[in-house]
This record gives C-alpha cells, structure tokens and sequence, in this order.
C-alpha cells in the first residue's frame, strides 16, 4: 500500500500510535513493578492493585502485540516445507492459503471473544482486588483479533498482486 494515498497514511498513523501506546504500557509496567519492590523492600507493605493491574497490563501487551508482529511479518511460521520444495510460486500460494486460514480462525476468536464479553458484562464479573469490570480484560481479545484481520486481509492482497505480477516491492507497505 501507497504510504501518500489517505488508507496509507491512515494505516501508518495507526502503525505508530499502536507502537507508542505499547512502549508507554511497558513504562508504566515497569514503573508500577519497581514501586512495588520498594515499598516491599524499604516500607515493608505492599500495594493490592500493583500485581493485578500488571497482570492485565500484560495481558493486553501480548494481544495487541500480535498485530505490531504481524505489521513486520516477525510471527514464527513452520518452515519445513520451504527445504522440501524449492518452487516459490507453489510457496507463495501456500502462504496465502495459510494466511487466509488464519483469516478464519480470527474470525472465531472475534465472535467468540464478543460473546466472552457479553457475558462478562452480563454477569458483572469485577477483578478481586481492584474491583474493575472483567470485561475491560478480556475485550482486548475481540480487539486484538479483529486487528489482526485487517492486517492479515491486507498481506493476502499484497500477496495475490504478487502472484499476480501486480504488486511492486517498491511502493509495498504491509497494512
């Protein structure tokens, strides 16, 4: 994808907001941790919410770094079948084919993980000791998936124009 067209600019603006988010999460990660190893170690006391809101921090950390994984095509793939067979269009089509199963299986995780929210919601589920609503955790799980299918959408175009012979690696951004 163009970076000058308007879906360009408004992946990359996405790109980089999704990367400062995660970087600030880990500082405030971070910073919560080292609190909490004072005042266990200097104080002698602890805070409740420090472990839990780190847990759920991470939590979120993880699933919203599978699209920023996906975004530099850094996901481990099984590459066995790359030493077998040394015809790239064949490898290239089961790339796509993997991706577009991948595609599916999100979809899963997208509708599966609003129904999870529902239901949070509709029992009224807290965390234990700072009484947050569950379903702030567990949306990420929706969100993330959902994420994660646009960018996997976006690399199964990319890789057809490929196969194709009407992609440029030019003018190539992976939405």
């Amino acid at each position: 994808m163009k970076k000058d067209s308007f879906l360009g600019k408004l992946v990359y603006g996405y790109d980089k907001l999704e990367e400062y988010v995660l970087c600030a999460s880990l500082v405030v990660t971070t910073l919560i941790i080292f609190v909490q190893v004072i005042m266990r170690s200097v104080f002698n006391s602890s805070l409740t919410w420090s472990e839990e809101l780190t847990r759920y921090i991470f939590i979120w950390q993880i699933w919203m770094g599978v699209s920023i994984a996906q975004k530099d095509k850094a996901h481990i793939k099984v590459e066995i079948l790359k030493s077998f067979v040394k015809n790239q269009k064949f490898l290239a089509v089961v790339d796509v084919i993997a991706t577009i199963l991948l595609i599916a299986f999100n979809i899963f995780l997208v509708t599966s993980g609003i129904d999870l929210v529902q239901q949070m919601i509709t029992r009224g589920n807290v965390s234990s000791a700072m009484r947050m609503p569950m379903w702030i955790v567990y949306i990420v799980l929706p969100l993330a998936s959902g994420i994660f299918t646009l960018r996997l959408i976006g690399q199964v175009v990319e890789d057809i124009k490929g196969l194709c012979g009407h992609g440029s690696d030019d003018n190539k951004e992976v939405a």
